[in-house]
This record gives structure tokens, C-alpha cells and sequence, in this order.
């Protein structure tokens, strides 16, 4: 079922937002288009099953035929209809004579138990139950339930109505299990209808299409699976129960019956992705269109579909919908941009509506994360109401609503949300990492679960090492371990319960959908005496072991600062890397204890972090990352950059240098106040203009072949810079004028590394560098990444030592989340921002420079 629950909140307004058009007063029901369909296909093959074939007429016949049998037991519009089978004909049958009748269609798992079915029956209110005959004779059922049976495949239904009956509103299924508590999923006729006509527009579904079921019957999705391709003709081939979950029984049936299309959860779709393409040419032609939905789709998988599907091919992503219509949003797989780890949530469908709103049900902004709402369009809700769905997501400028989390990979640490598909997107991104999952059991860390590559020869603690290195420490898993598979859910997702208690330990109180996980507990008297040095270095008192020095104030030039003082002072060991990437005391003094501190002037081996910042040449220059503080300072005080085979050569002197421009270039962490006078803004930029000296163009910096293809942007927060309003604005060299892209801003924190969040929440503007590779790659060809960053290199110098002049402060930093400036400059296809400097008002002292 999906982990969509209602909103409990009141009902919200809806509006335009995300809507792509308006839809018809009255759309056309499933069975309108079923029956279309069955004229317009009559001869041509409709279901394929182990123990039946049948054509559209055929199943036509059956269904009318149950659908008479079923109003004759007192079923219709208003009532509930219960269908118990195994997969097979017999199913869609009954699943479709359901819905002819105007009864709402309830899905009955036939693995349950007597107790768990009439429990199941009496929640929904059903009085008359579809099953098969062996099932009938095998099965107790409740007195006051009416049981009808389908007929076998030798023995046609009588003909009942031919043209299905009017439309009905209302509610079309009913999905889940209300027995347990839960509020089940309530799929409504025009939503269903349209979703269906919508994604079979997407997917280019035709009569000549043959879609492979193997989404288990009481998901919703498998709605789909049958009313795909029967509603344009087209025909579904269905495994038996036993094979449901056999690979390989999937690729024997697609080759054998010429399977075009597949509509799976991300994980079933990579146990077919392992047996079709290790299948030695009995696939010799893939399926070709691919609906993919359930879980968040990992762009590793979503990149196997697109070469499995072939140029002609698509690949649809789709995002739950909460309780109207199936599916709410939708995504067409095609050119993923790098910073995608996961396939976005993509637009509204048609007739639908998605926004992401924030804890307080307002509207995010473009580029917050917030959780994903979709809209109600079910007839009986005039309101307009949103629900919430499962995901989190940020909406870009272009629309598209990128995939940030799911709140049920998510854990708790001192009131900080982390998302586990972190952790799972760095194994991912590993080359002996075919799948993994993290989770948190309820206890004190994390397990990864790994599945690695065939023949893969990498170990657990070979791939924890490595993602020390790319994750938080809090998220770092206490164990990694190697797996066949991953256990799954009835509907076909990873059962992520069933891998936490698989994983054993410490329980801790408190239930709910986020895990709340305790960082592991530093060495509380080491931690005593790193808090003492951390008050007397950042100037505040208290401070908490997992309080986040940024938010203190600190800068990442502090965190290096305290760092040195506590190895020098407490003999420990900083990782450096870690705690740039989670500043807090705990992660300062983590992996040591005071016994780990008493006992460093006694080891068993020499001393080697004292011989290496004694003798700086005994670290080898090596292509590793050095994390050891003391490596690091040491690796540098070796001057690697200096050819010292000629220190003591002789040579020529030069004159004096000039050291004033040199002492004027400084780095601003931190600026003074009031705002920047835009005269002073606009002689700074002035130096990037362009002149002709009666040789062609030229600028004050320079570029290969004159191309210039770095462009720079100026972003400007309201009221940082006087006489200039906030904004975006592109700065023209040869005009020399800043000309506005868009009145909002994008100067958002969050859209740098945590490191330089402080310093951009303080900073008025930022200039942004950026190439265009187009405007030189045909001059250089390969060449022409080298030369861009050249030039940017030699623009942001010119304005780092001119800045002080005007009395201005900058801040280079790099990294800004790729995507992030697209919409708000305006970007083109194929730009990147190379370098940004954040800047406001000189400060006052230079204690805040560098």
C-alpha cells in the first residue's frame, strides 16, 4: 500500500498553480473506454495467461456477463465489491465486472487468513465477494457474504449488456488494509479515468502494445497494469502466483509473447534488469516502454532503462498521487542533470496539481524543500484540499519538482532531520554497488544493506571506509552488510521494516514514521576540556556536544583554528573533513577518549604524527585525500609547488616587491554594516569592461583567443546595495551596465556547502562567474574547460585585490549547488558557474579577513 496518508489539516485552496489545463466537465469512465476499446479491437488478443487466452470480444462477454451476476447478488453504485483471487484471467475479469456495475472495486489479498479476510470484509462494507473456484471450495467465508465464482475459460459467461451502463462518480476502488487502523486508498472514477488516458498518451501505449503484469493485485497500481493497455486495445500478460516474483519467469514471458511495455516499483524493475540483461539473448527484444513508480527511481536504474529501451524507447517516472488518482506527477527520463543522484518528481500530470509546502501548509518557495502535496480532484471534494504525499521535493524555476527525500528514509538526530537516501545515493555512485539500503533500526545508528555487483570482489568495511569520506558522521552506518537481495513489500517496494529488525539493536523508546537516532556519546571528560578551548577561542559559553559551531557564529577559518589548538592542546586527532561537513564539539573529539589522550605520549610505534610536522618530507605526496590535520598542515609546509632542486642554485635578483596590492587582497568572512554604496559596486565591475584599443576588444584580464566566454552575474539582496534594487542582473562588458534578469534574489544559504552558509546569510550580493562553453569549445576544442577556468581564475583575481579600494569585501567560495542559478540568471544549456564571491561592506577590523 502507499505510504500516502490523508491530511489532517483543513482543507487548503487549490488554485492554478501546477495545473495543466482545465479538464471536461465530465470525462469518460474506464468502462466507456474498455468498451471502446473491445469494438474497436474485437479480434485481437486481450489477456494472456497460463491457463487462458482471450480475445477483447471474449473478455468482453465474461465481463458483461459477471457484471449482470453481480447486480442480480444487490451490488451497483454505492456498494463495495470485493475481489479475492490469485493472479490470473480470472482476476481482470472480476476486477473489471466490478467496476461495469458502478460498485467500488476492493482488492482482498487471497494469502490472508480467515480471521484477517472477514475482518478485512466487514471494514469496507462488502456483502458480495469475486473469487475463483478453487478458491471457493478452499476458503471459509462469512455467512452474510454473497460469494460468486468466475466462470472457467471453456464455459462463456451469458451475454449481458453490451454498452457499459452511464458513468458513475464516486469512488471506483478502495485499496488497503482499513482492518489495521489505517485509512485506506480511495481512487476516484474521473481521477482514475484520466490518469489512465494521460500516462497511455505519455508512454505512446497502442493497440500493438503488451504489457508484462507483475504489480501484486492489491496494489493500485496494478489497476493500471489492467487498464493501461486494455483501454487502447492492447493486450496484458499475466504470470502465475508462483511465479510473481521470479525474475526469470518475467524475461521467459517477455521474449515468448513479444512484451513492449512494463509498469513496476524501481526494485522489481532492477531484479528484470539483472535477469534481461544477463539472460544471454533470450530477450532478444527489451520491452520499450517503462512506467516506473512506488519508490524514489535511482538514477543508476533509470539509466539501465533508457539503454534497455533503445533511442524509440520511453521511460516515465511516476509519483504517487495520495488517494484520487494512481499517480500525481510525472517525469520523462531522459538527460539527467549530474547533480540528480535521484529522478525527479517531474510536473502535474494533466488535471493535476502538485506543490511543496512547508510544516505550516504555506508554499515554498523555488528551490525550499518541503513535503509534496497533491491536489483532490475528485467530484465530492469542492474544496480544493491537498494531501500530502510521502516525498519531499523542492520545485525549480523551470517547474519541475525535484526529488529531496522520503519521509520514510528519514531519521531524527538532535531535532536535525537526515535523509538515509544519502547514504544509499554514495553507495549507489560506488562501481561494485549494484543496489543498496540504509536503514535505521530502532536503536542507536544505522546498516547499510548492499548488494553488489556480479563478481564484485569488495567488502564491508572496505565500503564503509570509503563512505567516510562522502557522508555525515552521524549518518555513517554502524555496519555494511553484503546481501543476495532486499526483502519486499506486498506491492513490490523494499521492505525497509523487514531490514531494520533484521538488523539488531539497543531499542529506544518512542514510535513514529522518522526513527529519532542518538549520535553515538563522546568521551564526556575529553569533551569537558574541547568545550573549555571552544568557549575560550569562539568567545561563548555554553556550548552543547551536538550544537552546530556554525550557528554559533564560527566560520570555517575558526573551525581550522580550533582544531590546531585542540590537537596541540589534547593530543587527539581532528578529522578535519567531517568536521567541516557537521561542526560540533561531539564530532571534534569522536573516535577518542581520554584514555585514547593520556596514553599518546606512549604508543607502541614511533610517533608519527610528531615526525611528520618535524620532518614535513616524510609524507608522501600521494593521490589520496589526507584528513589528519597534522598530515595536512604538513603535506603543505613541504611546499610541493616549489621545485626546491633549485633552492640553492644560483640566479638573478630582482627589484623590491610591491607588497601594498598584495596586502590589500584579503578574504571577507564576515562584513561590516550598512550597504554598499552602488557607485563603489559599479567601479568594481567597471574593471571587467570591455574596450577596443584600436587593435579589436579587450579587457583588463585575459582570455584565450579573446573568446571571453566567462560571464558574470550579480545577485543582489534587497536594500545590500543603495540606489540598487534587489535582484539578478547580468553584467554587460561591452555596454559596462548591469541589466536586470529578475526582481527576486537568489541569494539562499542553503544552496551552498554548510561551511559557507553563515557567510552568505550575511553577505548583500554575489558574483557569479560563469562559462559558457559553447562561446570557445569550437575554438579549443578539449581544451576549452582549461582555458574558461583560466579565465575565471584571472577575473576573480582582478576583482579580490581591487575590491578594498572601493570598500568592499569578498568571499570566494566555490560549490554552489549546481541547478540552483539556472532559472534565476536565466542560464543556457551547457553553462556552469565556476566561481562565485559573496560580498557586502569592508569590515571594520581585519580580524574578520584573511
Amino acid at each position: 500500500m502507499s505510504s500516502t496518508t490523508r491530511n489532517q489539516h483543513d482543507p487548503l485552496p487549490a488554485g492554478p498553480v501546477g495545473h495543466e489545463a482545465a479538464g471536461p466537465a465530465q470525462p469518460p469512465s474506464v468502462t466507456a473506454l474498455l468498451h471502446a476499446a473491445s469494438v474497436r479491437c474485437a479480434d485481437r488478443t486481450a489477456l494472456i495467461s497460463s491457463r487462458a487466452t482471450l480475445t477483447h470480444r471474449e473478455l468482453g462477454a465474461r465481463v458483461t456477463g459477471l457484471a449482470r451476476r453481480i447486480a442480480d447478488a444487490g451490488a451497483g453504485p454505492g456498494s463495495r465489491v470485493a475481489v479475492c483471487a490469485e493472479p490470473g484471467w480470472e482476476h481482470v475479469v472480476g476486477a473489471l465486472a466490478v467496476l461495469w456495475t458502478g460498485a467500488t472495486y476492493v482488492p482482498v489479498p487471497p494469502d490472508l487468513n480467515r480471521a484477517a479476510r472477514w475482518q478485512r470484509l466487514a471494514a469496507v462494507g462488502a456483502d458480495v465477494a469475486v473469487t475463483q473456484p478453487w478458491l471457493r471450495e478452499r476458503m471459509d467465508w462469512h455467512a452474510d457474504v454473497t460469494v460468486l465464482t468466475v466462470n472457467g475459460a471453456d464455459s462463456p459467461e451469458a451475454v449481458g449488456p453490451v454498452e457499459p451502463p452511464s458513468a458513475h462518480g464516486g469512488t471506483l476502488a478502495l485499496i488497503g488494509a482499513p482492518e489495521s487502523g489505517t485509512v485506506p486508498l480511495s481512487l476516484s472514477v474521473a481521477a482514475v479515468a484520466r490518469t489512465v488516458e494521460d500516462v497511455n498518451r505519455r508512454l505512446g501505449l497502442t493497440c500493438e502494445d503488451r504489457l508484462l503484469g507483475v504489480t501484486p493485485l492489491a496494489s493500485e497500481r496494478a489497476l493500471y497494469d489492467m487498464l493501461g493497455p486494455l483501454t487502447v486495445g492492447g493486450a496484458l500478460v499475466l504470470p502465475d502466483d508462483i511465479d510473481l516474483r521470479n525474475p526469470a519467469a518475467w524475461v521467459a514471458l517477455a521474449a515468448g509473447h513479444t512484451v513492449t511495455a512494463w509498469s513496476a516499483t524501481p526494485t522489481l524493475t532492477r531484479m528484470f534488469l539483472d535477469f534481461a540483461e544477463g539472460a544471454d539473448g533470450t530477450l532478444p527484444v527489451p520491452p520499450r516502454r517503462y512506467a516506473i513508480s512506488g519508490e524514489p527511481l535511482p538514477r543508476a536504474t533509470a539509466e539501465r532503462l533508457r539503454a534497455l529501451a533503445g533511442p524509440g524507447g520511453r521511460v516515465l517516472y511516476l509519483g504517487e498521487g495520495a488517494d484520487p488518482g494512481i499517480w500525481a506527477t510525472c517525469m520523462p527520463v531522459g538527460d539527467l542533470d549530474d547533480d540528480w543522484g535521484w529522478v525527479p518528481l517531474g510536473g502535474a500530470l494533466t488535471h493535476r496539481e502538485v506543490r511543496v509546502l512547508s510544516d505550516s501548509l504555506a508554499r515554498c518557495p523555488v528551490w525550499v524543500t518541503g513535503r509534496v502535496h497533491h491536489d483532490d480532484p475528485d467530484a465530492s471534494a469542492p474544496d480544493g484540499r491537498l494531501l500530502p504525499s510521502g516525498y519531499l521535493g523542492r520545485e525549480l524555476p523551470t517547474g519541475i519538482v525535484e526529488f529531496a527525500g522520503d519521509r520514510a528514509a528519514r531519521m531524527w538526530l538532535n531535532e536535525r532531520p537526515l535523509n538515509l537516501l544519502d547514504v544509499e545515493l554514495a553507495l549507489w555512485r560506488h562501481a561494485s554497488v549494484a543496489a543498496a539500503v540504509v536503514v535505521s533500526p530502532t536503536g542507536t545508528g544505522t546498516v547499510a544493506h548492499v548488494k553488489p555487483e556480479r563478481g564484485a570482489a569488495i567488502s564491508g568495511e572496505e565500503l564503509r571506509a570509503y563512505l567516510r569520506r562522502m557522508v555525515s558522521p552521524y549518518l555513517l552506518p554502524e555496519r555494511v552488510e553484503l546481501v543476495l537481495d532486499f526483502p519486499t513489500t506486498p506491492d513490490g517496494r523494499v521492505d525497509r521494516a523487514a531490514l531494520a529488525s533484521s538488523a539488531p539493536t539497543a531499542p529506544l523508546p518512542g514510535t513514529g514514521a522518522d526513527t529519532a537516532v542518538t549520535a553515538p556519546a563522546p568521551d564526556a571528560e575529553l569533551l569537558e576540556r574541547a568545550a573549555s578551548v571552544a568557549t575560550r577561542l569562539l568567545g561563548v559559553s555554553p556550548i552543547e556536544p551536538h550544537m552546530n559551531l556554525l550557528d554559533l557564529g564560527a566560520t570555517s577559518v575558526d573551525l581550522v583554528r580550533l582544531a590546531t589548538v585542540v590537537e596541540e592542546e589534547l593530543g587527539i586527532v581532528v578529522d578535519m573533513p567531517e568536521l567541516l561537513q557537521f561542526p560540533s564539539l561531539a564530532v571534534l573529539v569522536s573516535g577518542h577518549s581520554t584514555r585514547d589522550a593520556d596514553d599518546t605520549d606512549t604508543p607502541d610505534t614511533p610517533d608519527t604524527a610528531s615526525a611528520s610536522v618535524a620532518d614535513p618530507s616524510a609524507i608522501p605526496v600521494t593521490d589520496d585525500v589526507l584528513h589528519r590535520l597534522q598530515d595536512r598542515q604538513a603535506f603543505k609546509d613541504r611546499r610541493p609547488g616549489l621545485r626546491h632542486d633549485l633552492d640553492d642554485a644560483e640566479g638573478i635578483d630582482l627589484a623590491p616587491e610591491h607588497t601594498e596590492r598584495i596586502a590589500l587582497r584579503r578574504t571577507v568572512r564576515r562584513f561590516g554594516s550598512g550597504p554598499v554604496p552602488a557607485a563603489a559596486l559599479g567601479a568594481l565591475l567597471a574593471a571587467l569592461r570591455e574596450t577596443d584599443t584600436g587593435e579589436g576588444p579587450h579587457r583588463a584580464y585575459p582570455s584565450a583567443g579573446g573568446a571571453y566566454p566567462v560571464q558574470v552575474y550579480a545577485v543582489v539582496r534587497a536594500g545590500a546595495v543603495d540606489g540598487l534594487p534587489g535582484g539578478c542582473y547580468y553584467h554587460h562588458p561591452v555596454r559596462n551596465r548591469l541589466i536586470p534578469l529578475t526582481p527576486a534574489h537568489a541569494l539562499h544559504p542553503e544552496d551552498h556547502h554548510e561551511v559557507n552558509r553563515a557567510v552568505a546569510e550575511r553577505a548583500g550580493f554575489a558574483l557569479h562567474l560563469v562559462g559558457r562553453t559553447q562561446a570557445v569549445t569550437p575554438l579549443y576544442g578539449e581544451l576549452a574547460d582549461h582555458f574558461t577556468a583560466y579565465e575565471a581564475g584571472a577575473i576573480g583575481q582582478l576583482l579580490m585585490t581591487l575590491a578594498a579600494e572601493h570598500g568592499i569585501g569578498l568571499c570566494p567560495v566555490a560549490g554552489v549547488r549546481p541547478g540552483a542559478l539556472v532559472g534565476a540568471l536565466d542560464l543556457a544549456v551547457g553553462d556552469v558557474v565556476l566561481h562565485t564571491l559573496l560580498g557586502g561592506p569592508a569590515p571594520d577590523t581585519d580580524g574578520d579577513a584573511q
